[in-house]
């Protein structure tokens, strides 16, 4: 697929059209087993908070449910995109995206999470919390103004992702520090006594843009396996091989996310240190 064609399938959500991908976010009332002191936050009346702050909905998603119970009510995830970047978008590599996560069956706080959208391949690489002030927002004394902190929190830290992303593109990695950075990846998502996976499974080139050995490259590569799934695994119990699943769940998917970000932070520092004492 080229940018062009990903480019023009990126545009804003109606609410109409998050309701069919997303139902939960229209819930008007919380689950009824949450306590009195449990501050409801309707999903779908803070839209426009953040549409008013210049980001749009591109992207929604729900977790499925087990339990009936908790139809329309489980965690749900949306995408966020600044108004600038909808419209030109065919002017930046990567985008710095918002990530809402909430529920309304007490299994999530409201979260604003930053997360880098690369064009190339749609991956959305998010980036930890604790790489800045920004806390998730408790129901319990809930209030509008918060998300409008934690949104202008959130975009505040915008430029200097950019420059983060800018380091990372700047490092370049051995062959043997690729696939390093690759087991660390490896042990974050699976149990490495059970299962085994070459690292160069994770470093397969499928974009000219990642034909180069850099460790923003690296990371894009590595991120896009694991998540997209298909990689070949052995299970060293059983003997038996196999082929690994997609990362699809809301609270995996961004748990992986941003460990590995944390991991290839820490390489990124390490080799800056190596350098200004070489």
């Amino acid at each position: 697929m080229s940018v062009n064609q990903i480019n023009k399938t990126v545009k804003p959500l109606s609410n109409d059209e998050l309701f069919k991908v997303a139902p939960s976010i229209f819930s008007e009332s919380p689950i009824e087993t949450v306590s009195d002191k449990y501050a409801f936050v309707p999903t779908f009346k803070l839209l426009d908070t953040f549409r008013d702050a210049g980001y749009y909905p591109i992207m929604a998603s729900e977790s499925k449910v087990r339990d009936e119970e908790n139809q329309g009510y489980q965690k749900h995830i949306i995408q966020f995109r600044s108004l600038e970047n909808l419209l030109r978008p065919n002017a930046k590599d990567e985008y710095e995206d918002i990530v809402l996560t909430n529920s309304h069956n007490r299994t999530s706080s409201f979260i604003v999470d930053l997360a880098i959208f690369r064009i190339v391949c749609s991956n959305m690489l998010v980036v930890p919390s604790k790489s800045f002030v920004h806390a998730s927002i408790v129901h319990v004394g809930f209030t509008q103004e918060k998300v409008k902190n934690a949104i202008a929190e959130v975009t505040s830290y915008m430029r200097k992702i950019k420059e983060i992303v800018a380091t990372f593109k700047s490092i370049s990695l051995t062959k043997a520090e690729e696939q390093m950075l690759a087991n660390a990846a490896i042990d974050i998502r699976f149990d490495t006594n059970r299962h085994y996976i070459k690292a160069d499974e994770l470093l397969k080139v499928n974009y000219e843009e990642d034909n180069v050995p850099t460790l923003w490259s690296a990371y894009n590569r590595i991120q896009e396996a694991m998540i997209r799934g298909g990689v070949k695994m052995k299970n060293l119990i059983t003997n038996k091989t196999f082929t690994s699943k997609a990362i699809n769940g809301i609270d995996a998917t961004i748990k992986f996310n941003k460990e590995l970000f944390e991991a290839v932070e820490q390489v990124a520092l390490l080799k800056s240190n190596h350098n200004l004492a070489a």
